[in-house]
C-alpha cells in the first residue's frame, strides 16, 4: 500500500536520502561525474521546489509513503505560466518523479500514486496541458504516465563530447562569429518553420502558429538577453546567414562535480542545400570553443526525429549518448 501527501516544509534527512538513491537523476549518464555531485544537483533540485512549493500555491511537492511509513518515493507539480501565455492554455508540468525501489513490481505502485496525485493537484487548478520528460529506461514511471492518459510526442537523444575525442574544427565554406542585434531579423527569419518535428509541433492539440510563437518568443529573448557565458553563433556563407547555434557553460553541473560543462540548447539552419553544412560547422565550432574555454565535456539533445542532423552530431564523435522520452497530456 503506498499512501501519498502534499509535503510543505523544509529539505529533511529522509528526503536527502530519497533524492540520492534515485537512479535517474539529473545528468545520471555522465558516468565520469562523482556521484556526491550528482547527488548534490539533485539534492538542490528538490530544495529549490521545495522552497516554492512552501511559498507558493503554483507548486506542489508530494511524498509517497510504504507500509512502514518509509519514503519510497517523491514528486513535484507546477503550473507554468510562460507556457499557458505561449499556448493559451492553463499549463503545468511534473518537473520530477523520483521512485526508489529496485524492482519494478515495488516501483510501480509508487510512481503511479505520486502521478495521480500531481495530476488531481494540477486538475484542481484547471490545468489542461502538462508534460513530463523522463528517462527511457525510467519503466515505473513511463508505465504510471501512459496508464494516466499522457502520449508520447519527442524521442531525445543526448550526445556527451569529451575534450580528448572530438575532431578538431576545420574552417570550410562557412564564416562563424558570434550573433549581432543586426541579426535579429534574419535569425526570427530562418527559425520561421524551422522546427516541425519538435514535441510542441508534434502535438496534434497545439495550434502550429502558438507552436511558432513559443519558440519566436524564447529564441528572442536568447539573441538579446543573453546569460553571463552564453553566446548566440552565426554561420554566414559569402555574406549571407546561414544559421544560429546557442550554447553556454553549465555552471550548475561544473560547480558540483568539479568538471567543466557546456550545453546546447535551440539552433536552426536554412532549409536548402546548404543546411547540413552551416549546422555542421555551428556544432564543431562550438565544441571546439567550449574545450577552448576550458570545458572537459559537451552536451546537445538532438529529437530522434530529425534524422539528418542526428548523423551529423554522431559524425563529430561523442564518446556516449543519453535517450529521454517526453510525453503530453491533455484534458478534454
Amino acid at each position: 500500500m503506498v499512501a501519498v501527501d502534499i509535503y510543505r516544509g523544509e529539505l529533511t534527512d529522509e528526503i536527502l536520502s530519497v533524492a540520492d538513491g534515485y537512479k535517474f537523476k539529473p545528468y545520471f549518464f555522465i558516468t565520469a561525474a562523482p556521484e556526491a555531485g550528482l547527488n548534490k544537483i539533485f539534492s538542490n533540485h528538490v530544495e529549490r521546489f521545495l522552497q516554492k512549493s512552501s511559498a507558493s500555491e503554483n507548486a506542489a511537492f508530494f511524498i509517497a509513503r510504504n507500509d512502514k511509513r518509509e519514503i519510497v518515493g517523491i514528486a513535484g507539480a507546477e503550473w507554468l505560466d510562460f507556457d499557458t501565455a505561449a499556448l493559451n492554455a492553463e499549463s503545468g508540468r511534473v518537473p520530477f518523479v523520483a521512485v526508489v525501489p529496485e524492482e519494478y513490481k515495488d516501483a510501480a505502485p509508487v510512481a503511479y500514486e505520486l502521478i495521480e496525485s500531481c495530476m488531481e493537484w494540477l486538475g484542481k487548478r484547471k490545468v489542461v496541458f502538462t508534460n513530463i520528460r523522463l528517462a527511457a529506461m525510467e519503466l515505473p514511471a513511463i508505465h504510471a504516465v501512459e496508464r494516466h492518459g499522457f502520449y508520447l510526442v519527442d524521442n531525445g537523444f543526448t550526445a556527451i563530447y569529451h575534450k580528448d575525442s572530438v575532431q578538431e574544427y576545420e574552417k570550410g565554406g562557412y564564416e562563424i562569429r558570434l550573433f549581432a542585434e543586426k541579426d535579429l531579423p534574419v535569425v526570427m527569419d530562418i527559425l520561421a518553420g524551422a522546427y516541425q518535428t519538435d514535441r510542441f509541433h508534434m502535438d496534434p492539440e497545439i495550434k502550429n502558429e502558438d507552436a511558432e510563437e513559443l519558440y519566436r518568443v524564447w529564441v528572442h529573448h536568447m539573441c538579446m538577453n543573453p546569460k553571463d557565458q552564453e553566446w548566440v553563433l552565426i554561420a554566414e556563407r559569402k555574406g549571407t546567414i546561414k544559421g544560429f547555434f546557442q550554447y553556454e557553460y553549465n555552471r550548475e553541473f561544473s560547480a558540483a562535480t568539479g568538471i567543466k560543462l557546456f550545453s546546447y540548447g535551440p539552433a536552426a539552419v536554412v532549409r536548402d542545400r546548404t543546411a547540413l553544412g552551416a549546422y555542421y560547422s555551428l556544432l564543431s565550432f562550438a565544441i571546439n570553443d567550449s574545450i577552448m574555454r576550458g570545458g572537459i565535456y559537451a552536451m546537445t539533445r538532438i529529437p530522434f526525429a530529425i534524422q539528418p542532423i542526428l548523423k551529423l552530431t554522431l559524425r563529430l564523435g561523442p564518446s556516449f549518448m543519453a535517450n529521454d522520452l517526453t510525453f503530453h497530456h491533455w484534458v478534454k
